[in-house]
């Protein structure tokens, strides 16, 4: 079972700050972005217990080298950085080309992304590469279950409102997973010291034979803001009130308090009176 994982290197979001003036952004400490060391995590899972080998693959300048050691300090069995300069300033279609281009040569059973990056959130690398590579995409996954005897797995994913989809695809395909796939992944001291000694194979355009000039942007960044605030509602004064009756309303922050019958008796007469009253509310009705 050869799993490739897809791996990005995003700013810290605990850690960065957005400076107004120059719209920039600072105090930058770049980390694996977490819902890929979720997809390592699992792949690392697949591999204990259907064997193969594990790769991490990613695009980016040579600070993204780091990122990659990451994951073979988490157990991955092999590193490739795509690092050219003229990959510096593509576009997350661009991005997926590349990755596409690299992977094509990859025998591999299964293509791991994460669902969405933390920094940029367009969701659009993982769906790329399937389409480019001509291979069954699943979005939102919750569960992987393999079968390698009939080629095929079979996923758990995420819906909207709380629902979920079981859904079986054959094999090789490309899943986005969602961040509670599976929980973090802790290895062993020898795994880490093991992961610090492995070499990192860098791929550049010549050697991809990749031209990207060849390759137009999709999509380009026009300007960063910082998120607006989100004013807290206040209510408003009725002006038919007393000044006493505002000067209250103010003080309890316009929560009106609602009436309430409490029922202080007996368990007996208790239970008999909370039951006239639900037949006088009409929500039981009496049998005929």
């Amino acid at each position: 079972m050869n799993i490739v994982v897809c791996a990005k290197q995003v700013a810290d979001s605990t850690m960065v700050r957005f400076d107004i003036r120059t719209k920039s952004l600072d105090n930058l400490h770049y980390i694996l972005d977490p819902i890929d060391e979720v997809s390592v995590s699992e792949a690392i899972r697949i591999r204990a217990k259907n064997g193969g080998q594990v790769t991490a693959i990613t695009l980016g300048p040579p600070r993204a080298e780091a990122a990659l050691r990451t994951c073979l300090t988490l157990g991955v069995d092999r590193a490739i950085h795509l690092c050219d300069e003229s990959f510096d300033s593509v576009d997350a279609h661009v991005t997926a080309q590349v990755l596409a281009q690299r992977i094509s040569s990859t025998e591999c059973d299964l293509i791991l992304c994460g669902n969405r990056s933390m920094d940029q959130g367009n969701g659009f690398v993982g769906a790329g590469i399937a389409a480019l590579l001509n291979m069954p995409l699943v979005s939102s996954v919750t569960r992987i279950d393999i079968f390698t005897d009939t080629g095929t797995a079979v996923v758990h994913r995420r819906l909207r409102g709380g629902d979920r989809e079981i859904v079986e695809t054959p094999l090789p395909a490309v899943m986005t997973v969602d961040s509670v796939l599976t929980p973090p992944l802790y290895p062993r001291l020898r795994t880490v010291l093991a992961g610090l000694k492995k070499e990192i194979e860098r791929v550049d355009a010549r050697s991809l034979g990749f031209d990207p000039a060849s390759c137009e942007a999709a999509s380009q960044v026009v300007d960063i803001s910082q998120p607006k605030p989100r004013l807290k509602r206040t209510a408003a004064i009725d002006s038919s009130l007393s000044a006493t009756q505002r000067m209250h309303f103010l003080m309890s922050g316009g929560m009106q308090q609602k009436k309430s019958n409490i029922v202080q008796k007996e368990p007996a007469a208790a239970a008999a009176e909370i039951i006239q009253f639900l037949f006088e509310k009409g929500i039981i009705s009496r049998r005929p």
